[in-house]
């Protein structure tokens, strides 16, 4: 964290890297969303453009066309991207904890088996030795 001259307290910084955006930023789906999101929008503000520039509708027609649905398709695209990245990534948590559930079963099952164990020793009469 960077500390300004005339400021006691450290500043935030704006966007921090985190493992955790490392580790989604590796993931495909997330960088074709964010191109594909970037990329709509661009296409969005450029048919704006175009359009806004003529009251002719023959001329505004393409600018509608290829900025307008264009820039919605890849919107729709990025939108479609980011949610199938979230899936995964819960279909991954989950499987995550469905393994961990189980391993803990089966130690459950391990102490179970080994009380049993204790308590039957402990129930057993105690044999006793000659010449004690």
């Amino acid at each position: 964290m960077a500390v300004s001259s005339g400021e006691d307290r450290p500043r935030r910084a704006l966007i921090e890297v985190t493992p955790d955006l490392v580790a989604r930023l590796r993931d495909p789906r997330i960088v074709l969303a964010v191109v594909a999101a970037i990329g709509g929008g661009v296409a969005l503000v450029a048919g704006y453009y175009g359009i806004s520039g003529t009251l002719d509708p023959g001329k505004q027609l393409p600018y509608l066309i290829s900025g307008g649905l264009g820039g919605l398709f890849l919107l729709g695209l990025a939108a479609t991207l980011l949610f199938t990245a979230e899936l995964a990534s819960a279909k991954e948590a989950a499987r995550t904890q469905r393994d961990a559930v189980d391993r803990l079963a089966v130690d459950v099952a391990e102490l179970r088996d080994e009380v049993r164990a204790v308590l039957e020793r402990l129930d057993r009469p105690a044999r006793r030795t000659r010449g004690a």
